[in-house]
């Protein structure tokens, strides 16, 4: 399961802050982003639930840090390449091609 945090962190403790995401394992992708907020997490989760413990673990780590809004992922059906069944279990593999031209 993939979430996506968006937070809010004082400008003066951005960097100690994302320095401290990355070093979770649960972090996949951790950006300093321009607007109301200023950081953005991705991360992947074994349940719906690790996502109430891995809060609860920012806010004891991460003190300055303010979540704003999350988003998580429920069932996804392609990850890297590969096609997933329902189990998560790789099925296929699609190639990524980075060159190819879009479909619309």
């Amino acid at each position: 399961m993939i979430a996506t945090f968006w937070a809010q962190v004082p400008a003066h403790e951005l960097e100690t802050t994302a320095r401290v995401l990355v070093n979770l394992p649960e972090i996949r992708l951790c950006a300093a982003v321009t607007g109301t907020d200023n950081l953005v997490a991705t991360v992947w989760l074994r349940s719906l639930g690790d996502s109430h413990r891995l809060e609860t673990a920012l806010a004891e780590r991460c003190p300055a840090l303010r979540l704003t809004e999350r988003a998580v992922v429920l069932r996804q059906s392609k990850r890297m390449g590969r096609l997933l069944d329902d189990d998560g279990r790789s099925t296929g593999v699609v190639p990524i091609n980075p060159s190819a031209e879009p479909r619309c």
